[in-house]
């Protein structure tokens, strides 16, 4: 895809993502190509390619629609990963942690403080935490030596709005306690307390899923004035 493409996917992608185009609202080519300063045809292109990753949902004679996710979605997604998540500590904790596992973490672990210690954030610093947070529960789910388990975690991450907004609105302060968390995941399961790693991690996934959706509700509150709009830019 051209340049100017991307930037018009991009551009509609991130507007989904923090509610300017609110779920189930009708995505008008010509209204679209008009709000961004560009023709109709990078607009049709960008439609395709976010039906295809699911944000969007085509009905023929009928168009786009912004896929209909709300904030009950997001509780209910997290309701089943905290519990999943914790499952994994807990197994991990029985298993214990090889000493390769144990170095990988100490030195994530590591690394976050770091970051922490820099007190700024940015997209700089936002792309670091999240490879950092990727990293550490994906030790943890190796340690917990159960496929299935892990299966049914990310399946959670298929579902296209929850991967778009998993990681809005954090900030230094979110990325400090969720540091602190993870500090005290590790210890319980290097000392082999597997009801405790599991209560930690069941919670440190709640507090984050807490996070998504009162933000998300926010959006919801502000969209329901004008929620009988069925048209962008109406």
């Amino acid at each position: 895809m051209a340049t100017r493409g991307l930037e018009v996917t991009r551009s509609i992608r991130e507007g989904i993502a923090s509610g300017d185009y609110s779920p189930g609202s009708r995505m008008n080519e010509s209204e679209l190509a008009a709000r961004l300063g560009v023709s109709r045809t990078p607009v049709r292109g960008a439609l395709s390619v976010l039906a295809v990753e699911g944000l969007l949902e085509y009905t023929p004679n009928s168009g786009y629609r912004v896929r209909s996710f709300g904030s009950s979605d997001i509780q209910n997604v997290y309701a089943v990963r905290a519990n999943l998540e914790g499952l994994v500590a807990r197994q991990a904790a029985v298993n214990g942690l090889s000493d390769h596992a144990r170095g990988t973490a100490h030195r994530i672990v590591d690394e976050t403080a770091a970051l922490v210690r820099m007190q700024s954030w940015g997209d700089t610093v936002r792309a670091s935490w999240e490879k950092l947070n990727h990293e550490f529960h994906e030790v943890l789910r190796d340690a917990a030596q159960n496929e299935y388990l892990v299966q049914m975690i990310r399946r959670t991450d298929e579902i296209p709005f929850f991967g778009l907004i998993r990681f809005q609105w954090y900030d230094a302060e979110y990325m400090r306690s969720a540091h602190e968390e993870h500090i005290e995941i590790l210890d319980a399961i290097i000392n082999r307390q597997a009801g405790r790693a599991e209560a930690l991690e069941t919670e440190h996934v709640y507090r984050s899923g807490r996070r998504l959706a009162r933000q998300w509700q926010l959006i919801e509150d502000r969209k329901k004035p004008s929620s009988d709009a069925s048209a962008v830019g109406m």
